[in-house]
């Protein structure tokens, strides 16, 4: 593919998309092995040329990660909209699936507090001085609580 003719949108190199997009370039060289972006076109010298439609295609899967769609899901998105379908229902019924995790692990989170709260209270009232405590009495006594996801956080990409 020739670089840039005449009357062409501009391309940019990578690292001009990513410091834009505020990613990294090898985010951009992910996408492009995930098949989420096709391969861009390369300038004489190798660097990969990025056109205002591609960046337009990370700044969606972007978004669209920030809104806690996992790339797979991304993925089947972007294929319906090269194939012509509108894929808004596919993104509506993802968001409302991630409004479900998100609702749950506020839930959770609710209820750990709670149990932390009554662990902090019960430590202020009854705090045992030496008497067989190997390194603090508050863990050591605690009940078991359900141990709360860690990592779980919507608003995190995952393999980017």
């Amino acid at each position: 593919m020739a670089p840039e003719q005449a009357g062409d949108p501009p391309l940019a190199h990578a690292g001009e998309v990513a410091k834009r997009l505020g990613i990294g370039v090898q985010t951009l060289h992910y996408y492009e092995r995930e098949k989420l972006i096709p391969p861009p076109p390369r300038s004489p010298g190798g660097f990969r040329l990025y056109s205002p439609d591609l960046i337009r295609r990370v700044e969606f899967i972007r978004k669209a990660q920030s809104l806690g769609l996992p790339l797979e899901e991304i993925r089947e998105i972007l294929k319906l909209s090269l194939h012509g379908a509108c894929p808004c229902g596919r993104v509506e019924a993802g968001l409302k699936r991630q409004l479900a995790e998100v609702d749950q692990r506020i839930a959770e989170l609710k209820g750990f507090r709670g149990e932390l709260s009554d662990l902090l209270e019960a430590a202020h009232s009854s705090r045992p001085i030496g008497g067989g405590v190997a390194i603090c009495a508050i863990v050591e006594d605690a009940p078991e609580v359900a141990p709360i996801r860690r990592g779980a956080n919507p608003r995190r990409s995952r393999g980017a």
